[in-house]
């Protein structure tokens, strides 16, 4: 783990959320799980992820009790906020965890090929270049952009169905290109993380024409 992707503030209420009962049935996913995995970049928030159904006023209320908590976005299956200035979001996830988690803080963490599979999402639906990044450096110190494709697979069951939106979104960049850099540990300059997936598509498309 590399826990100087959080600065000290974020590392201590990680920690304090850790120790809460809604949580031990919810992983964290997004930048800050892999960040602590991947050692890449600085991350900012904490993205929970749980299958099962929380109640919203009750997790309101165990955050109330053990800091201060102000939403921003509350409906039934989702609750995005800040919980002592930390960026906080809970969702009701229904895709079951298709490898193990790990812990950081007391914290499940949710593995690099179920966060790998979810940032092929968040590609599709106006990436960032922090989710471009992350999916670079999945590439770079994991696992294959195809491989990346068999766990998407592995955990929504349609890759069938939207390959050709997963090619196309990993060459889409103008909405990434209007978005910030992230704060980076190892250095990347955009315009190469922007080549390296334009040749990966050429690659991954010859060999769908190919099967």
């Amino acid at each position: 783990m590399f826990p100087r992707t959080l600065s000290e503030h974020a590392q201590n209420t990680l920690a304090l959320l850790g120790k809460q009962h809604f949580l031990k049935s919810a992983y964290m996913a997004g930048g800050s799980s892999l960040a602590l995995q991947l050692g890449h970049r600085i991350s900012v928030d904490f993205d929970f992820f749980s299958e099962s159904v929380f109640e919203l006023i009750e997790v309101k209320n165990e955050l109330l009790v053990i800091g201060n908590y102000k939403g921003s976005n509350e409906t039934p299956k989702t609750m995005v906020g800040v919980f002592n200035e930390v960026k906080f979001s809970l969702f009701h996830y229904p895709y079951p965890l298709i490898e193990k988690t790990s812990y950081f803080a007391g914290v499940q963490l949710a593995s690099l090929a179920d966060i790998a599979a979810m940032k092929l999402v968040a590609i599709t639906d106006r990436g960032s270049k922090k989710d471009y990044i992350d999916i670079y450096f999945l590439a770079q110190k994991s696992f294959s952009i195809e491989d990346m494709f068999v766990y998407y697979d592995r955990k929504y069951h349609n890759l069938d169905t939207n390959k050709m939106t997963l090619l196309k979104a990993l060459q889409y960049f103008d909405d990434a290109d209007e978005s910030e850099m992230p704060d980076m540990i190892t250095k990347i300059d955009w315009e190469e993380v922007k080549e390296f997936f334009r040749k990966e598509v050429v690659t991954l498309f010859h060999s769908t024409l190919s099967k």
